[in-house]
């Protein structure tokens, strides 16, 4: 299934090379498109499967809409702004039947450092990219192409919805090795990624590879989601140390929104803790549910990197600049504004 928010004429090639007549089923999630691209598929391709939301429920969110509406016992999450050929995609799902869990393709980054084979994040919960033939087992695989069977997705719960965008992937393959099922690379499939979409910043620029974009909203985002994240997964005993690097990490961020201009930001970091702290019941539910053992939480444990990337990219605020939308607040009302609004949803699915 591909979540849509204003693809743009990426979603014609994205379904193009999944060749959508060769699978029984390809779902559309329509997160209150603007741009004609979902209706333009629609009429093109006629065995599509349009599932339409009246508010932008970001990525998490369309995601578990739309498996709502599939019937398929495996599902793959893709990005619009992506290029999965069909025997990528078949060997996902020939390796779910083997392991369930999650897997996903070697993706190659249009706008990035090479080829990733899944991704670890630190022990601030900073993501990094494994490059192709480093032989660490990932922690996660990006959401831009996620295979999971329908079972383990249901025993975790689907995406935490309230994430918007942005580290529910990260949170989902956790969960999922925490219950001792499979995240893995399927390093024969192959998939590209444009990457930035749906919202700028996060990718190298186009017009300077040594020069890294990055956007307000995203910023915000990510620290909030990453916290959360943290207190969701990490063992117990490490969350004192995790909470007081995540101040050490959020620092870091306010301080490179300053010397990048976007000092009235700075505050919305404060709003990401008090929607931590309110979202502590849910939290603390996803951390505790049913099927998590602590072997399997060791296990995912030992995935994490124990040194902080963060130490790599001091000195680094020269090679980055702000793009995107204005800088938000913490008094904002949604910093979701910029890509839309999490908001209660109303659902139809209507084939085409």
């Amino acid at each position: 299934m591909i979540v849509c928010f204003n693809p743009g004429d990426d979603l014609v090639g994205c379904i193009e090379a999944l060749a959508p007549d060769r699978w029984a089923e390809v779902i559309l999630v329509d997160n209150t498109c603007s741009d004609g691209s979902v209706e333009a598929a629609a009429s093109r391709w006629k065995g599509l499967t349009i599932v339409r939301s009246t508010t932008n429920l970001g990525f998490a969110g369309g995601a578990n809409l739309g498996a709502r509406h599939a019937t398929g016992s495996s599902l793959i999450f893709l990005n619009p702004d992506t290029y999965a050929p069909r025997a990528s995609l078949q060997l996902l799902v020939d390796r779910l039947a083997e392991a369930p869990g999650v897997t996903g393709p070697l993706v190659h980054l249009q706008r990035g450092d090479g080829d990733e084979a899944g991704a670890v994040v630190d022990v601030l919960g900073l993501p990094r990219g494994l490059p192709a033939g480093d032989g660490r087992p990932p922690l996660y695989v990006s959401g831009c192409c996620l295979a999971t069977d329908r079972g383990c997705f249901e025993d975790v719960g689907g995406f935490d919805e309230r994430y918007f965008m942005f580290m529910e992937d990260v949170e989902y393959c956790w969960q999922v090795l925490r219950r001792g099922l499979s995240v893995s690379v399927v390093g024969d499939a192959i998939v590209e990624h444009l990457g930035g979409s749906a919202t700028p910043g996060g990718y190298r620029a186009r017009d300077d590879p040594e020069t890294l974009e990055i956007s307000a909203a995203r910023v915000l985002l990510r620290e909030r989601n990453t916290t959360a994240m943290l207190l969701a997964c990490a063992p117990g005993r490490w969350l004192p140390l995790l909470m007081c690097g995540s101040v050490v990490r959020t620092t870091a961020f306010a301080w490179l929104l300053w010397r990048l201009g976007a000092w009235r930001s700075i505050g919305g970091l404060a709003r990401g803790l008090r929607d931590v702290a309110r979202w502590a019941p849910g939290t603390l539910r996803r951390r505790w549910s049913p099927g998590v053992t602590r072997q399997a939480r060791e296990v995912a444990w030992a995935r994490v990197a124990k040194r902080p990337f963060l130490l790599d990219h001091v000195g680094t605020a020269s090679h980055a600049r702000l793009v995107g939308a204005r800088p938000i607040g913490a008094g904002a009302r949604s910093w979701e504004d910029s890509v839309g609004e999490p908001r209660g949803h109303e659902s139809t699915q209507e084939p085409s």
